[in-house]
């Protein structure tokens, strides 16, 4: 058995030697929204839709890091606020589309919000978030 726990310990302390790669933070990319909605964003959807991700400390440790790691790429896959200026204009009237979707069916995702309570969004925020891309798919 103390072989065993002598094995396992040995593998958790071996991966940890096995780095992620997370896009660096770039702030010069801000996206360009009201105030309200932009502080909304950054609350809620930054650290996975954005390249002004904040990690937490277990960001640093694997296999959790993997998981925080392939959240993040995933999220900015879908929708990334840093590049959203640089998509064709069909392509962000899709993104206003999936963002008003996105915010009644799933998101922030559960998982996330487990943790990050603050970025639980309320009612009212996710109304103002609705408006505000149900105006910009309009403008589009």
């Amino acid at each position: 058995m103390l072989k065993f726990f002598a094995i396992i310990v040995s593998v958790l302390i071996g991966i940890q030697f096995i780095t992620v790669d997370i896009v660096s933070n770039d702030t010069k990319n801000e996206f360009n929204a009201p105030k309200e909605v932009v502080a909304i964003l950054k609350q809620s959807c930054y650290d996975c839709h954005s390249n002004n991700t904040t990690l937490p400390w277990y960001s640093n440790v694997a296999p959790v890091s993997w998981f925080v790691r392939n959240h993040i790429n995933d999220g900015r896959k879908v929708l990334n606020f840093s590049t959203f200026h640089q998509l064709p204009k069909a392509k962000q009237k899709e993104m206003f589309e999936r963002i008003e979707q996105s915010i009644v069916i799933r998101m922030p995702l559960l998982s996330y919000t487990w943790i990050h309570r603050d970025a639980v969004l309320t009612p009212q925020e996710k109304k103002l978030l609705q408006k505000w891309s149900k105006e910009e798919f309009k403008k589009l």
